[in-house]
């Protein structure tokens, strides 16, 4: 049986790297140093030493790791991380290091919103031509029904609907 205790890093493992010339030549392990230590209550020595690789960084890979060192640092840990970024980080920086993660969610959200709104805007001209087939066909619409059309977003039933409605006589022939 193998003993999994010893395949985790632990602070014993991995010194905390706080020289920032050691952290500027390897990132990565500068990062997996903090998050081995993240309960050392002296955590807050290794913070210049990631200020000065992450502004050596690009971008993006700046990003990623501030996320990953945020993210698993416990919450009061974090807090400190976090003043000290406010603190010892240009504005510049720190705008572009948080902005591409807030421009990032706001184009994503955007998207999001603008297929939801296409989706509901085609439902609702499709439950538009239902109606308009049944006025033109002269089959009597009661408000019920009227608002169970309108109220539908599922584009498939709506074109069964609008199928129906092509020939029918009365509404139940079509919303049957």
């Amino acid at each position: 049986m193998v003993n999994t205790s010893r395949l985790i890093f632990t602070p014993e493992d991995l010194p905390l790297v706080v020289d920032a010339e050691q952290a500027c030549h390897d990132g990565a392990l500068a990062v997996l140093s903090v998050l081995c230590h993240r309960r050392d209550r002296d955590i807050d020595i290794a913070f210049p030493a990631l200020v000065e690789m992450l502004q050596t960084l690009s971008l993006g890979k700046a990003n990623t790791y501030h996320d990953i060192i945020a993210m698993g640092l416990p919450a009061v840990a974090r807090e400190r991380w976090e003043a000290f970024m406010r603190t010892n980080t240009s504005p510049e920086f720190r705008s572009q290091l948080l902005g591409e993660a807030a421009a990032q969610g706001k184009a994503e959200g955007k998207a999001e919103g603008l297929a939801e709104g296409k989706a509901q805007g085609l439902a609702e001209g499709k439950a538009q031509d239902v109606l308009t087939v049944l006025k033109i066909r002269g089959v009597r619409v009661p408000t019920a029904a009227r608002n169970r059309i309108r109220a539908c977003t599922d584009l498939d039933q709506l074109e069964t609907w609008l199928r129906r409605a092509a020939t029918a006589t009365a509404l139940d022939e079509v919303l049957a």
